[in-house]
């Protein structure tokens, strides 16, 4: 995704429009060293969210939001399913009336 927006607005916006209110925080824990980043607390389902990134459009700039689980269930073997599409397609439409935000193909 590309915005003008500070990651904390995006945040805001993500939380509206895909994780009911739930919000987006801790930028001061610098949960990453490289780049701001902001989280879904608590998690929804078992799911983490992080939103990380640069306000921008030019090439090195932008966000990326990861989904992943939170926890390890025991006697249950993980597997790894790719939801990038998906994800993808979820966001342009969620994201439609918000012209503030660009998502990226992948």
């Amino acid at each position: 995704m590309q915005s003008n927006l500070e990651i904390e607005e995006v945040g805001d916006i993500l939380s509206q429009v895909l994780f009911g209110g739930v919000k987006l925080g801790g930028k001061d824990e610098r949960i990453y060293d490289e780049v701001p980043a902001i989280y879904l607390s608590p998690p929804i389902l078992g799911f983490c969210a992080f939103l990380q990134g640069y306000k921008g459009f030019g090439k090195d700039e932008g966000y990326v939001l990861t989904i992943s689980p939170d926890f390890t269930v025991r006697d249950v073997k993980r597997v790894t399913v790719k939801l990038d599409s998906y994800l993808t397609m979820l966001l342009k439409d969620r994201l439609k009336d918000h012209d503030q935000i660009k998502v990226l193909d992948e």
